[in-house]
């Protein structure tokens, strides 16, 4: 075999392996989030809102569909005095795991990552798990429900005894502004 035929053979051989591509695009153009029921069982918190934990308000939360309404973008304001606490998250339905995903990104270094779905028609429930000491998890419910008076009430409660006993983590109002 010719050298330089040789060389090209090795390095070909070397490169690393291209990712397999996994296609989630509809087979149908016309089919596209916009008109994908799935894409939009989380629809009634897109707006922009104040957030009002009890009687005061606290944060400010607006709700954007982008990339095509394929996904939800959050953009999360402290209002309450906090230099801290402010953040921006990524809803968005899967096709290829048949669950919606959210991640979460704050000015303070808080990060996670949920998996959710649709409860019932206006409530998507979301669920992470945090590692605690000992091989412990601490489950997280993290749930939107749409209020039958137009605002949205976003509860998380959690577990450390494998649903023994929930404990209340915020319980949030987020009211529709004008």
């Amino acid at each position: 075999m010719p050298r330089p035929l040789l060389a090209a053979l090795a390095l070909l051989l070397a490169a690393p392996a291209a990712a397999p591509v996994i296609a989630q695009a509809p087979a149908n153009p016309a089919d596209t989030c916009r008109n994908d029921p799935r894409f939009r069982e989380q629809d009634f918190t897109l707006g922009s809102w104040d957030v009002y934990t009890g009687d005061k308000k606290t944060d400010e939360v607006t709700m954007t569909l982008i990339l095509n309404d394929c996904v939800i973008e959050e953009h999360w304001k402290k209002t309450d005095g906090r230099p801290t606490g402010n953040g921006i998250g990524l809803f968005n339905y899967s096709r290829l795991l048949g669950s919606w995903g959210y991640t979460w990104a704050t000015d303070d270094g808080a990060a996670t990552v949920f998996r959710g779905n649709l409860v019932k028609p206006g409530e998507m429930r979301y669920v992470t798990e945090k590692p605690l000491p000992g091989g412990k998890v601490r489950l997280r419910h993290w749930t939107l429900y749409a209020m039958p008076d137009g605002t949205v009430r976003e509860l998380a409660i959690g577990t450390e005894d494998g649903g023994a006993t929930w404990t209340t983590d915020y319980d949030l109002k987020w009211v529709r502004k004008k």
